[in-house]
């Protein structure tokens, strides 16, 4: 059922511009990879994104105006 759904997903919005997609087993198989194996890992995780994201957006947004718009909206 998953394969279907993310086919089912990727076959439908490609008509409309959209990107190949998954259910997100990438990041998890890399976070166990390199050592998460408990519920604290992603906590942490999310801490450490939270921090940096309040302590450094001017520094990142300086930075995006320096990308091309095109490559901003691909990543959105």
């Amino acid at each position: 059922s998953v394969a279907t759904s993310v086919g089912m997903m990727n076959l439908l919005f490609c008509w409309f511009g959209g990107l190949p997609m998954c259910h997100g087993a990438g990041g998890l198989a890399g976070q166990h990879r390199f050592g998460a194996r408990t519920n604290l890992s992603i906590i942490v995780l999310g801490a450490i994104k939270l921090l940096l994201g309040v302590s450094m957006s001017g520094l990142f947004l300086q930075m995006f105006r320096y990308f091309p718009q095109g490559i901003l909206a691909a990543l959105l």
